[in-house]
């Protein structure tokens, strides 16, 4: 299997020595920055020499941000080492796996992979021909056209030669109206349908009615995935069937996926726009240090929708996709968590350290400012919608640990961030702001936040060793930059997604897709 390549021990040991050396340096620096401080400049600088309003407005919003800095810290550092002991877990597995006897065993489970897409000309051609490239035993690819309007059903019948056919299939869920159902002359088991546009959930519930297999895998059309994507998934799913509920992987992220794609595992380089490496270590680190702890803790927050694999029996039971939220895949995971929890039935949620797939990433700082406002949209209105959960021991680790972790890190996020603005501009104001002690607490933020990007970045690299080593040490160094160059665009854009979702405010607000010339765009293999 090419994909499960691996790089030969001495390559994995230079590289493991190197990024650690980096990752220890930076720790150190930010050990060196702390034990530096000065507690009385601190004290002096809060108390303003003077016991005022204006002295305990400040203290108080020092003392606030303070306390929500070392929390929220702690947290990430104690996710990371469980996140290490899962990949580490998960790696072990994986060497020791028989993939050759998984992908050629009729006992293999087979899968349905659900692609909802909407005005995705530009790669929903490519992305279609790489799930139908997938080294699987038995699969079939249900492409839903969701009304498009730029072309993309056209360039699929052209790819394809799609033909018109009455199709059997069960009315589980109630969907727009189809406009036509078709399957292709060239690939028996791919159905495109289209259908009046209703949103991604409707989509996805359209295609739930067509699928025929227990499994289901719902992907994205802007994405690109990886040969041996559905059975690195569904590898923990052949183990135990009955307790496994749904599994989800990283992702990376490109300008250009199609550019990328098909580069060889130990080649691939990270796009050259520091724009875009931000986003790649941001992803990194939010599906390494975040979703691999979540899965060992068994608290699964989301399974991301561009790979989410559902048993189709749960989501037949929940009543499919839900259209009563911007986005679907966050609250389905939040579903199935209360109402398994609920019942008290033993189920697991898991997420696989390996890299399945590249999706199409914002080249412009006001389309990533639509994404990110969009999804703190639909983190509040599912954490508002199950707020019972939230502390309540019946729930288990799901309501003691993930929800308030998803309300301290996402919730209160905006609103501390917020305070830590005025509280500066504040304290710039009165004359009592100290740049050195400004500077100073900057500089640990930046390295103690670019000290768990490292990590996540070393644990990817354990992982699969597919990017250069250039590119590594490109992300390592560029990591304490995100702080002032990255995170106030994301402040801002959490910032708009919550005045959004306090507001009401429920629409997709989709961002263009990237301009790409005409001789870039992918071409149909026939």
């Amino acid at each position: 299997m090419t994909d499960q390549a691996l790089t030969s021990p001495t390559r994995r040991k230079s590289r493991r020595g190197l990024t650690g050396s980096i990752l220890v340096a930076a720790g150190l620096v930010a050990l060196a920055y702390v034990f530096r401080s000065d507690l009385g400049d601190l004290h002096a600088a809060v108390r303003g020499d003077h016991d005022g309003p204006l002295a305990t407005v400040l203290r108080l919003g020092v003392l606030a941000c303070l306390v929500y800095v070392v929390v929220v810290f702690a947290l990430y550092i104690v996710l990371l080492l469980f996140a290490g002991l899962d990949s580490a877990i998960r790696n072990r597995q994986r060497g020791v796996e028989d993939f050759d006897a998984l992908e050629a065993s009729r006992f293999t489970i087979p899968v349905s992979i659900l692609s909802a897409v909407y005005n995705e000309a530009p790669l929903v051609v490519r992305s279609t021909e790489t799930l139908l490239r997938q080294q699987y035993p038995e699969y079939e690819v249900i492409v839903v056209d969701d009304g498009s309007t730029d072309g993309t059903f056209e360039r699929l019948d052209e790819a394809f030669a799609l033909e018109r056919q009455e199709v059997f299939f069960r009315r589980l869920f109630e969907t727009r109206p189809l406009a036509g159902i078709y399957r292709s002359r060239r690939h028996p088991n791919l159905i495109v349908v289209r259908k009046l546009n209703g949103g991604k959930a409707d989509a996805l519930n359209c295609g739930l009615n067509f699928a025929r297999y227990r499994y289901v895998l719902g992907v994205d059309g802007d994405t690109l995935y990886r040969s041996d994507a559905l059975l690195l998934g569904m590898r923990l799913v052949v183990r135990d069937p009955a307790r496994v509920m749904a599994v989800t992987g990283m992702i990376a992220i490109s300008n250009a996926p199609e550019r990328v794609h098909d580069q060889e595992p130990g080649s691939r380089t990270v796009d050259a726009s520091l724009f875009s490496v931000f986003q790649h270590l941001d992803y990194v680190r939010a599906f390494l240090a975040n979703r691999l702890a979540w899965s060992r803790l068994r608290f699964m927050l989301c399974t991301v929708g561009a790979f989410h694999i559902w048993r189709r029996d749960i989501l037949e039971e929940v009543g499919g996709f839900s259209r009563e939220f911007t986005c679907e895949d966050i609250e389905m995971t939040f579903r199935i968590h209360e109402k398994l929890r609920r019942e008290g039935r033993e189920y697991e949620v898991l997420c696989i350290p390996e890299t399945v797939a590249t999706t199409e990433g914002p080249a412009r700082v006001g389309a990533l400012i639509k994404q990110r406002a969009r999804w703190q949209r639909v983190i509040m209105e599912t954490l508002v919608h199950y707020r019972r959960m939230l502390a309540n021991p019946r729930y288990g680790s799901v309501g003691l640990v993930g929800v308030p972790f998803y309300v301290i890190t996402e919730v209160a996020a905006p609103f501390l961030e917020v305070l830590a603005v005025l509280t500066l501009v504040l304290a710039i104001w009165a004359g009592v702001a100290d740049p050195v002690l400004l500077a100073l607490v900057l500089g640990t933020m930046a390295f103690t936040t670019a000290t768990v990007t490292s990590s996540a970045v070393l644990l990817d690299d354990r992982t699969r060793r597919d990017y250069r080593l250039s590119s590594v040490v490109r992300s390592v160094l560029l990591a304490p930059l995100d702080l002032f160059l990255y995170r106030p665009i994301l402040f801002w854009a959490r910032v708009r997604g919550t005045w959004d979702f306090l507001r009401g405010r429920r629409d997709w607000d989709k961002f263009e897709r990237n301009r790409r010339p005409v001789e870039a765009q992918p071409r149909p293999e026939l």
